[in-house]
């Protein structure tokens, strides 16, 4: 028997298992970092900036102000589109969008349910409940002082994202930027900057 022949397959086995093991390993360690941290985020505000890609590659750009806090409240007021808004609050949600108005009892609609948790969860840092939600493989990067997450669906839906970026910054492991693709092919690209942590938000922008 050839020693070398044998030796050999071990030899890649240990290096290259030990370092996509470690790979994983590290990447958890980030996840788990991230959640931890943000339990401690009472609140984040920011300014936004979105641009919507159509599945025809129509570009749409909005922006607007982010509002969130740790009492299942998600707001996005835009300033453009003026008068659009996105708004979580608890088992309720709202979306106003050319002029149309939509409230959405949560447990009654299970799609928007769905919607709101990824918010919730993006913002608080559940990253793996989201990969978890989605059915999607993760990896994790840094680099730049940033987390970046990015997902992929195992397999396509009739609804739902098939990638998900989500960047968070290391130092406090608040989301900053944010990608989604859906199966129709159309995507979302959010940035925060003038980000505001743990600071008072005004109760009245999750009413309506």
């Amino acid at each position: 028997m050839n020693i070398k022949k044998l030796i050999l397959p071990i030899v890649l086995f240990a290096l290259f298992g030990y370092s996509n093991t470690a790979f994983a390993q590290s990447g958890d360690k980030a996840l788990d970092k991230i959640e931890s941290v943000g339990k401690k985020h009472t609140s984040i505000t920011g300014s936004l900036t979105q641009v919507r890609t159509t599945a025809a590659k129509a570009k749409i750009d909005m922006a607007g102000t982010l509002y969130y806090t740790d009492k299942t409240q998600f707001a996005i007021n835009y300033t453009t589109p003026a008068g659009n808004r996105t708004v979580i609050n608890g088992q309720n949600m709202l979306l106003i969008a050319k002029g149309k108005n939509q409230k959405f009892n949560l447990p009654k609609s299970p799609s928007m349910q769905k919607l709101a948790n990824f918010l919730i969860d993006a913002m608080a840092g559940r990253v793996k409940e989201i990969a978890t939600s989605n059915n999607a493989d993760y990896t994790v990067k840094e680099s730049g002082g940033t987390y970046t997450v990015e997902m992929t669906a195992r397999k396509k839906a009739a609804k739902g994202f098939s990638s998900i970026r989500l960047v968070y910054r290391q130092s406090d492991c608040v989301m900053t930027e944010m990608e989604t693709v859906d199966f129709s092919g159309v995507s979302n690209l959010y940035k925060m900057t003038d980000i505001k942590v743990n600071t008072a938000v005004d109760e009245s922008v999750f009413k309506f």
